[in-house]
């Protein structure tokens, strides 16, 4: 399974991670909120979760 990481603003891929190597505290999912989670993070059934974050460029325009 993929995690896969879109900008908020612009909607570009940003990053991928393969889930199965990764471990949730690593990737910071146990800091969120449930608020957090409901806002950013999407289930894509077997082809992963996909994440709302901000991209370098757009962080840099605010």
């Amino acid at each position: 399974m993929k995690i896969r990481y879109f900008c908020r603003q612009c909607e570009r891929q940003v990053g991928e991670v393969d889930a199965q190597q990764s471990d949730p505290a690593q990737l910071g999912f146990d800091l969120l909120n449930d608020s957090d989670e409901q806002q950013g993070i999407t289930m894509q059934g077997e082809r992963g979760i996909d994440i709302k974050t901000i991209c370098d460029a757009c962080k840099e325009e605010e």
